[in-house]
């Protein structure tokens, strides 16, 4: 039987939706707070650009192509900005869910 590595995009999805879970039955209150407290610490950990660029294509929804006209740089580097800053909000994701099952157990 061959396993099969999960691809970067599958594994932000399935992150993504791990954290949902996580924070789906908290009030509104909690998730007011935490989104502002999130993307204060997302201006904080990544790079200006990392965070422009992820804005632009998370947000806007802009493609590649796209971002990287309107920003004046190489596809390559709109890949590269995606991908950096993509890992670091890995690790702001993860770091929450432990802070929030320390706090529960």
């Amino acid at each position: 039987m061959r396993t099969e590595r999960l691809s970067e995009g599958a594994a932000d999805r399935a992150a993504y939706e791990r954290y949902l879970a996580e924070i789906g039955a908290d009030d509104s209150a909690f998730r007011a707070k935490f989104r502002e407290a999130f993307f204060h610490a997302l201006r904080e950990q990544l790079t200006a650009r990392q965070y422009q660029v992820l804005w632009l294509s998370e947000v806007e929804g802009l493609s590649g192509k796209e971002i990287s006209y309107q920003l004046g740089i190489s596809q390559s580097a709109v890949s590269r900005h995606l991908t950096r800053g993509k890992k670091r909000l890995r690790v702001l994701l993860a770091y929450n869910l432990e802070l929030r099952s320390n706090e529960f157990a």
